[in-house]
């Protein structure tokens, strides 16, 4: 496996459920992403069922797009950086909010077309990174307890409102 070419700066190991960049990995070359692996599944054994391998993008900003039932409708305020871990690359916005609402909903019907019994109708998050040529991709879809913080005033309410109202009607919907 060779450094990734197009984004310039090789790749990210990532282990699941950790905090701050915790168990962040930046290799270079296969045998480093082995070693970086073993390391790894040698200090979370029967902790973790996973390690992610993803391309380093040029651009390390990930924009998170919060869905409510299956419509994106914000762009969340949080975002990462990798930029500390890796010399390569910038760290910018991109995307004007409608092209990135655009993006993310044929990403979500795609998902959903892809994988027709997700739970998609209630808080599902589409995060976004862009290629070195400018293109957007997908990195990773998230729900259930995917974080929505907004920095536009009004979004997290609504979406607490919404969520309440949502969990609400599918207890009611169990018992009933």
């Amino acid at each position: 496996m060779e450094a990734n070419e197009e984004n310039g700066c090789g790749w990210v190991i990532k282990a699941p459920f950790t905090t701050n960049c915790e168990s962040v990995r930046f290799p270079k070359s296969y045998p480093e992403m082995l070693r970086f692996m073993r390391s790894l599944s040698k200090k979370y054994y029967g902790h973790l069922p996973y390690l992610m391998i993803q391309p380093c993008m040029f651009n390390r900003k990930e924009v998170k797009v919060v869905a409510l039932n299956n419509l994106p409708v914000f762009k969340a305020g949080i975002a990462t950086s990798l930029n500390s871990r890796s010399p390569l690359g910038v760290n910018r916005s991109f995307a004007e909010t409608k092209d990135l609402l655009e993006f993310a909903n044929t990403a979500l019907l795609k998902f959903r077309a892809a994988v027709p019994f997700a739970i998609t109708d209630g808080l599902f998050r589409i995060d976004i990174f862009q290629t070195a040529s400018g293109q957007m991709v997908v990195n990773e879809f998230e729900s259930l307890d995917a974080a929505y913080e907004s920095k536009i005033r009004g979004d997290d309410e609504a979406t607490y409102q919404f969520l309440q109202n949502y969990w609400l009607v599918k207890i009611e919907s169990l018992i009933v």
